[in-house]
């Protein structure tokens, strides 16, 4: 215990000495002020060794204690953050708009949120990475990172939101329940009603037509429907409506059915059955409703090919003193060819009497020559020879000498110009031979004849 005058410690029922000297000198007041300087003091002491000890701890700290690294690691994995974020903001948005799109919109759950889902998932995604970046802003390590993410974020979401103004969403096939009234779910009712009804019409139009497409065919291949019976029976057809494998099969029928007739004509030309092939033109012409391309190409074909076989046959009846055959000839052969006027003057030869003495080589439109048809010509001859080809076929000459020749002659009907003439009138026989005399004039003399000399 204390004495409460002199604040001296004294034991329990012991009298202070400062009681013992009052009688000798006056009781001094207490002075407790330096107790409480000296309390203070020690306060003031025991702080200082606080800061002292503290201070001399932080400075104890290694520079890269554990605590130190946490956060640097800590600032670099948020900046990677901010970026990982910003990745899945734009494939999020990517397969929400475009790929997941259809998936979105046939689920009945989603459809009402999906209009939102589109946003609202890129901008939270853009959200989480704006704030990894902003605290990776702790790290002066990975500052210019941070401050990259940031700007990342920002373009990103800025960008969701500028195509959301630029380029809407328009649920086309999505119209919410509760939207729709009545009327517009009996005109959708209806509209399904005659959609169905197109379809199923459409159904039995294409139904029609296989059948049709398949009884033309079968009947052509049996030989009851001709050239001009197919054409007529595909002309009939709606080939509008026809599907893709339909109109296929229509161009392939068309082909092979003109494939045939070619080769069948070409058949026939072989053997020089010319009159058959005409009369055969002829009747696909009259049961054609419209011109057809191919007939008037083969007509133009195998025409003067049949007047060059009437000529060469009229004069070698002629010449075995058949007049009456040659003239019976040449009559039926003016009833099939349009160009009547060259069969004319075949007749009035025959009448006349011209036989293939007129010619220098009569057969040169009708067979091959050799070296022994030309073994006793002239020069002169084998020029003549040569140009007795493009006389034939009523070519005009430049040469004076050709022109007064050929002019002389009874069969000659010059009605060509040289500059106009086609070789394309040649037959195969006239085309082998007028080269074959070109080469022998020439093989003759350098230069071949000289004509208007």
């Amino acid at each position: 215990m204390f004495c409460k005058y002199c604040g001296r410690e004294i034991k329990e029922g012991e009298i202070c000495t400062c009681r013992q000297q009052s009688s000798k000198t006056p009781y001094p007041k207490p002075d407790i002020r330096p107790v409480i300087h000296q309390q203070g003091k020690n306060q003031k002491h025991v702080q200082l060794n606080q800061n002292q000890h503290e201070r001399k701890s932080i400075n104890r700290s290694p520079a890269g204690s554990p605590n130190q690294r946490t956060a640097k690691k800590d600032g670099k994995g948020l900046a990677v953050a901010s970026f990982l974020l910003s990745f899945l903001l734009l494939v999020s948005f990517v397969l929400l708009r475009v790929v997941l799109q259809g998936f979105m919109q046939e689920s009945t759950m989603l459809e009402s949120i999906y209009p939102y889902l589109i946003y609202v998932v890129p901008f939270l995604l853009g959200l989480g990475a704006f704030l990894c970046a902003i605290f990776s802003l702790q790290d002066a390590r990975v500052r210019t990172l941070s401050i990259s993410g940031i700007l990342i974020s920002v373009i990103f979401v800025a960008g969701i939101f500028a195509s959301k103004v630029l380029f809407p969403y328009e649920a086309d096939s999505y119209v919410a329940s509760s939207d729709r009234s009545d009327e517009e779910d009996e005109e959708e009712v209806g509209k399904d009603n005659s959609k169905d009804t197109e379809d199923a019409s459409k159904e039995e139009e294409t139904a029609e037509s296989d059948s049709s497409i398949s009884q033309i065919k079968s009947d052509y291949q049996k030989g009851t429907l001709d050239y001009a019976g197919v054409k007529n029976a595909l002309v009939k057809l709606d080939t509008d409506k026809l599907e893709s494998k339909e109109a296929e099969e229509v161009l392939a029928l068309q082909e092979q059915t003109e494939k045939d007739l070619e080769d069948s004509l070409e058949k026939s030309a072989k053997s020089s059955d010319y009159e058959s092939i005409l009369k055969k033109l002829s009747k696909q012409k009259e049961e054609l409703k419209d011109e057809d391309e191919l007939i008037t190409k083969l007509s133009e074909k195998y025409e003067p090919e049949y007047i060059l076989y009437l000529d060469t046959e009229s004069k070698n009846l002629l010449a075995q003193g058949k007049k009456d055959d040659a003239l019976k000839l040449l009559k039926n052969g003016k009833t099939l060819v349009e160009d009547t006027d060259a069969v004319d003057n075949l007749i009035a030869e025959a009448e006349e009497g011209v036989t293939g003495g007129d010619y220098i080589l009569p057969e040169s439109n009708s067979r091959y020559l050799t070296d022994a048809d030309v073994s006793g010509l002239t020069l002169q001859q084998l020029n003549y020879a040569k140009n007795e080809i493009y006389a034939r076929h009523g070519r005009k000459f430049d040469s004076k000498e050709l022109q007064n020749y050929f002019g002389s002659k009874s069969w000659y009907n010059g009605t060509v110009n040289a500059a106009d003439f086609k070789e394309t009138v040649f037959n195969e026989y006239e085309k082998k031979n007028a080269e074959f005399l070109r080469q022998k004039e020439f093989a003759m003399h350098d230069g071949g004849y000289q004509l208007d000399q």
